[in-house]
């Protein structure tokens, strides 16, 4: 192939006719113009994310508009260039490395630039570039075609290329170049160009804030290169378009119409003002489950939001959805909900908002990568703002929203200490950004945790729910088994009342489940094991069957009772589990009434194994176990319980049982620096199941609509089923289902 006539940086819409942004010159200029436009826009937060008197704003941005302007020279070789003519052809060597080759080839010539960055600034620069697309380091011995790659650095359009930088920058005249030659053998001078200087990097120690000002330098280029590569197709003006969508922000006078519309005309809570009025930048809201917590978040936010934007993040989709369906049910501002199936939510659950007019644009556009760039109020699990620090795409793709907002944590006690670690390093990283914690009860060494982590975030302010709440007489709680409990659950059922039983495993719940219906009683059964449409169905149900007006029943459900029901039942069996989860679990017993007139009874049954919570460490199995059966023993002898005694007696127990979880030691984004690689490690545990469609749903709707969880099959064969997406395609017959049952794994 010989050298083209024009050099390109993606593929035409009309063969042998570029538009000028498909050319690798007009590329380029488009990215630059992003990278400027989101510089400006994103630098008034970022000394609110450091906090720090040293932060050079200047340099800051010339890292970035730097790293937009050389970041696709790498392009201009022979390898790049014959996919357009050859799409089979398997390049020697990816773009990303030799831009970075040629900008360090290029250094003396930059150096009137380079020389005015700090050492932070110019690494931010060279690492934004290889790392644009998460696949830096190239592992060329592993690849392809070829021994050499020629860069046309005498072409004209490369030439171009220069010029942008020499405009900007003043720089000495243009040199006079040839084409440049770079072995791809395991030996050749590629691989030393790169060892040099990834030695030379290595030298360098930065700190916590220049680590988070290089991961914020690659994160703004990743998303100027993502508008400057799909806007201009799709939009006439791409930079005022854009512009236009990253200046919507909230103000205090939105909020707090979302405040006044759940209060209903009452005036908030003691504690409620207390949360509005914090003035840390970290507050830690600990209060009991229906005490009025999220609206004392919309109220925080009010103060803290204003002109910027809001994240607000729970640790299940079905807590997301919930959140989001029953606080932003059209606000007159726009809000987004986010997570792996919120697509599947906003068109089959009944109580959500319709998508707001900027989402169905973006959508019909194709422009779903963009999807919280133009919108100010986010709901979305923890995992959307978390995984950002893993390099996970969806993170990632945020940022420009992410860098000006304010966040909410809800529900923390519920995240794994994995989870937990990654939510201490955001606080770390992000120092000065005001964020908000909620939980019902949090163990004393995760309280100790973020206390100590806000150190560097000016102390943490701890906010208890109301006392009238907190101490008012709710439960009765003893220990059962099965037989005394379903003669209680009989007895409440002929009362006309609602029983909730939590057990802890699906075929626990299902056993039970088939008894209740042998007696004929009034039951709903709701646990994960469903295909997500009929999930949704169930969920839906079972909340709408507790309405006191409906009649009595009896809801058999897994740990999804524990946040994503807001319901409140007369009778709880539950069976016994870690001790947040049994608070959440009585936090839907006698829910609703500040002061309850009559106390309701809780049961709670010793299952026969420790599944789901057996630990690999049995000594630490051991402890849980003993802290368990202390709370129970503490508290159920039958006599007036509040939610304070609960609490107090957890913390009492487990005041030195319990591991110190430290923040997460190795994030991708933050201390990758010369590795950037995509969500290499998971933010949460490795489960013990594993998301799959059956066979007879493939024509029944989306996939992410008949996607159920499951345990692992009972066969070492299901890595080699077929796929649909990344879902395995369970054979017919392997699996029996009923959308009410749910699902389990057919014996042989």
């Amino acid at each position: 192939m010989g050298e083209p006539n024009i050099l390109l940086a993606k593929s035409t819409r009309e063969q042998g006719k570029p538009a000028i942004e498909e050319t690798l010159s007009g590329h380029t200029a488009q990215v630059c113009l992003m990278a400027e436009l989101l510089s400006l826009e994103l630098l008034p937060f970022m000394n609110d994310i450091i906090k720090t008197d040293s932060f050079d704003a200047d340099s800051w941005c010339q890292s970035i508009w730097l790293g937009a302007w050389l970041h696709d020279w790498g392009k201009a070789n022979n390898h790049f260039q014959r996919i357009f003519s050859e799409p089979s052809f398997k390049q020697g060597v990816r773009h990303e490395t030799l831009s970075l080759v040629l900008a360090l080839e290029f250094r003396h010539w930059l150096a009137p630039v380079l020389k005015k960055l700090p050492k932070w600034a110019e690494v931010a620069a060279f690492l934004a570039v290889s790392g644009h697309h998460l696949k830096f380091p190239d592992p060329m011995e592993e690849r392809r075609q070829g021994t050499s790659v020629t860069v046309y650095t005498a072409h004209k359009d490369f030439g171009k290329l220069l010029q942008l930088g020499h405009e900007k920058y003043q720089l000495p005249k243009l040199p006079v170049l040839k084409n440049l030659e770079y072995s791809l053998l395991s030996r050749g001078n590629l691989k030393k160009i790169l060892s040099s200087y990834q030695r030379e990097l290595l030298i360098e120690d930065f700190s916590d804030e220049e680590k988070t000002l290089i991961a914020s330098v690659k994160a703004t280029l990743m998303a100027a290169d993502l508008a400057g590569s799909a806007l201009p197709e799709k939009v006439d003006n791409p930079y005022e378009w854009l512009k236009k969508r990253l200046g919507q922000l909230l103000s205090t006078d939105q909020l707090q119409k979302v405040v006044q519309v759940k209060l209903k005309g009452d005036q908030p809570r003691h504690f409620q003002e207390q949360v509005a009025q914090a003035s840390t930048n970290t507050v830690l809201v600990e209060a009991g489950c229906g005490s009025g917590k999220t609206v004392a978040a919309y109220m925080w936010a009010a103060n803290q939001a204003d002109s910027k934007r809001l994240f607000y993040c729970y640790p299940t989709t079905a807590t997301a959805s919930e959140g989001f369906a029953g606080y932003l049910y059209e606000p007159d501002f726009d809000a987004i909900l986010v997570h792996s199936r919120s697509h599947v939510d906003y068109r089959l659950l009944d109580n959500m908002p319709k998508p707001n007019k900027e989402e169905i644009e973006l959508r019909l556009a194709r422009l779903e990568a963009l999807e919280t760039w133009p919108i100010p109020a986010v709901v979305c699990t923890a995992h959307t703002v978390l995984g950002l620090l893993e390099n996970v795409r969806r993170g990632l793709h945020a940022w420009p929203s992410v860098a000006r907002s304010v966040f909410i944590f809800d529900e923390v006690h519920a995240f794994s200490d994995r989870l937990f670690s990654y939510l201490l390093r955001f606080l770390r990283s992000f120092t000065g950004v005001p964020i908000l914690l909620m939980t019902a009860t949090l163990p004393p060494a995760r309280k100790e945790a973020i206390s100590e982590i806000c150190k560097v975030r000016g102390g943490l302010e701890i906010i208890n729910g109301p006392a009238e709440r907190e101490d008012a007489l709710r439960y009765r709680m003893f220990t059962g088994n099965y037989d005394c409990a379903l003669t209680q659950v009989t007895e409440a059922l002929n009362r006309g009342e609602k029983v909730l039983w939590v057990c802890n495993t699906v075929s626990r719940a299902m056993n039970v489940y088939d008894e209740a219906s042998r007696l004929a009683l009034p039951i709903k059964l709701y646990h994960s094991r469903y295909r997500y449409k009929d999930r949704l169905k169930r969920q839906r149900e079972l909340i709408d069957g507790f309405n006191p007006i409906k009649p009595p029943m009896l809801a058999i459900t897994t740990q999804v009772a524990e946040m994503s029901l807001d319901l409140s039942a007369n009778l709880l069996i539950s069976d016994w589990a870690p001790i947040p989860a049994m608070i959440q679990r009585l936090g839907r017993l006698n829910r609703f009434d500040e002061i309850p007139e009559q106390l309701s009874k809780a049961i709670f049954i010793e299952p026969e194994s420790h599944i789901p919570y057996a630990c690999n460490d049995k000594k630490e199995e051991e402890t849980l176990w003993q802290g368990i059966r202390a709370w129970l023993k503490q508290l159920c002898d039958g006599k007036p319980r509040s939610q304070r005694d609960l609490s107090r007696a957890f913390i009492e127990i487990t005041a030195c049982g319990q591991n110190f979880v430290r923040p997460a030691e190795q994030c991708a984004w933050l201390d990758g620096l010369w590795y950037s690689l995509k969500d290499r490690r998971a933010i949460e545990e490795a489960g013990y199941t594993i998301e799959v469609i059956r066979e007879e749903d493939i024509d029944e709707g989306l996939p992410s609509e008949n996607v159920i969880p499951m345990p692992f099959p009972p066969t070492d064969q299901w890595q080699k089923w077929r796929r649909e997406g990344r879902y395995p395609v369970v054979p017919g017959g392997m699996m029996e289902y009923d959308p009410f049952r749910g699902a389990i794994w057919k014996r042989s």
